[in-house]
């Protein structure tokens, strides 16, 4: 079940032979993240056009809301937002040099480049064939599992 934006369930399967579930996320949702892929790229594009994220973070999150956070935790939201979208920008302007040759890692560009303004919807069907290996919001990477081995970290899927 996903609680936002609103109440909507996600079909789950099963698979015997792998012993894993699988969902069928629709295109607009973020994946293993509350929210839709448009709000993550909403506060990534308001972040690059503000003056500081401070001014974002309180525009984006504004104090006098009911479910307010202060401004360190809305700072915190705002500078995660930025880092998944910049870093999923870089890997897609990676996966596909020829489409994305001297495009800024930013959502102004990247709109312009596809003239969308839902940037990470039009790239979650642009990268298909490789989302079963991108990082979340956009791609659908199965979480990590960390262990701590002599003092240093190993992925252990």
């Amino acid at each position: 079940m996903r609680k936002v934006p609103v109440v909507a369930f996600v079909a789950r399967y099963y698979c015997p032979e792998q012993h894993t579930t699988f969902g069928l996320l629709p295109d607009f949702y973020a994946s293993r993240v509350p929210g839709t892929l448009d709000d993550i790229e909403h506060a990534a594009a308001q972040a690059e056009a503000s003056t500081s994220l401070e001014k974002a973070a309180e525009e984006l999150r504004p104090g006098d809301e009911p479910d307010a956070v202060t401004l360190g935790a809305a700072v915190a939201w705002v500078r995660l937002r930025v880092a998944w979208v910049r870093a999923l920008l870089i890997t897609v302007a990676g996966l596909f040099p020829d489409l994305f040759a001297g495009v800024r890692p930013s959502v102004r560009a990247f709109r312009e480049r596809l003239g969308t303004l839902r940037v990470l919807v039009a790239l979650r069907g642009i990268c298909a064939p490789y989302l079963y290996m991108l990082p979340l919001p956009l791609g659908l990477n199965p979480r990590m599992r960390w262990a701590l081995t002599s003092g240093t970290s190993t992925n252990n899927p």
